[in-house]
């Protein structure tokens, strides 16, 4: 109940350049400006850990972004067919440590540092693909990669150490073929690189891994129906 809410101030600067239809060139920046965010924070005084939401003073996040799709007829008319994309972003976010949590860090652990990104905000994002598409033929097929920075799973209090989920790349293929106006057929193969999903935490130059495993590949086959 004694939680204010959350005003954001949003900068945003975009360029973009569309050399042919479906292609575009874009490049973008963004600021924003939390006031009063709202964070988790450990009660201290509790015998068990135990976690509260409170209000911060402030909180940032910038970034830059660049985006890219092309068709590949320009190569050879033979790939008209084909488009290549790609999508690459740089965030920063930064938000304070709660004042109760901060004098614990100052004594006992100042290698933790009084500010931490946002949970879950990687610090980088990248993603790129090809895709094929005829629609006289009915054929719709994309293999694409996405691959991301280490990002803040979950807190821990005081002079602990947070966890991180580290950086891995995923790999995707999916195609479908139309059968007819109303029906198609899709496959789908997800995670093929099969990467290991880690998490670990960092307490003075040391790593200590707290989840190492993998997640395995999915495979799906779907028939539609559209009435």
């Amino acid at each position: 109940p004694d939680l204010e809410r959350t005003l954001v101030k949003n900068y945003d600067v975009r360029w973009e350049f569309f050399p042919k239809s479906g292609e575009v060139i874009a490049l973008s920046g963004y600021y924003k400006d939390f006031t009063n965010p709202i964070s988790i924070a450990f009660v201290p005084e509790a015998a068990n850990p135990e976690i509260r939401y409170e209000n911060l003073e402030e909180a940032t996040v910038y970034g830059v972004e660049a985006e890219f799709r092309k068709n590949l007829g320009f190569i050879t008319p033979k790939l008209n067919d084909f488009k290549v994309f790609s999508n690459i972003s740089y965030i920063h976010s930064v938000s304070p440590v709660p004042t109760q949590e901060k004098e614990i860090i100052e004594e006992i652990n100042p290698d933790k540092g009084t500010t931490r990104p946002f949970i879950g905000q990687s610090p980088w994002l990248f993603n790129a693909g090809l895709n094929y598409g005829n629609r006289e033929a009915g054929w719709d097929a994309t293999i694409a990669i996405n691959a991301f920075g280490d990002r803040l799973q979950s807190l821990r209090f005081g002079e602990q150490p947070d966890i991180y989920e580290q950086s891995r790349a995923a790999l995707d293929f999916t195609v479908k073929k139309s059968i007819n106006d109303r029906m198609s057929l899709k496959l789908s193969i997800m995670n093929l690189l099969d990467a290991k999903y880690r998490t670990q935490m960092n307490y003075k130059g040391n790593e200590f891994i707290v989840t190492d495993f993998r997640r395995g590949r999915t495979y799906g086959v779907s028939l539609s129906y559209n009435i």
